[in-house]
């Protein structure tokens, strides 16, 4: 079964290369996702409402293990918060403490911070 998440909030969000990084600033964000566990993929894009994309965009691919838990991402440097929230609420982020999404979703729904 195919799951899919449609939201807009605001983020904050910069440009990075190996020349630094700007400085973060909010800007509402359409994210947009779909995950199916049987199939073992799903996808992302996430961007920029004011210029549908122009300024900040990303998308990517989404992995998850035989169990159904997320595995591997590509396409973006760091995997949006609110996709890692959101696939936790659908139990495919693995209950192993030590796993790395497993962490990072911890830091974020105790701390809120990234």
């Amino acid at each position: 079964m195919s799951e899919q998440l449609d939201v807009t909030e605001k983020r904050y969000v910069s440009w990075g290369g190996s020349w630094g990084n700007t400085e973060p600033e909010e800007k509402e964000m359409k994210i947009t996702a779909w995950a199916n566990k049987e199939r073992g993929r799903g996808g992302f894009e996430v961007y920029d409402t004011e210029t549908s994309g122009d300024n900040y965009y990303g998308e990517g691919g989404l992995w998850f293990s035989d169990e159904g838990y997320l595995e591997d991402y590509d396409g973006v440097g760091s995997l949006d918060g609110g996709i890692l929230i959101w696939l936790g609420g659908l139990g495919m982020i693995s209950p192993d403490p030590d796993n790395y999404f497993r962490e990072r979703l911890k830091k974020l729904t105790e701390t809120g911070e990234d």
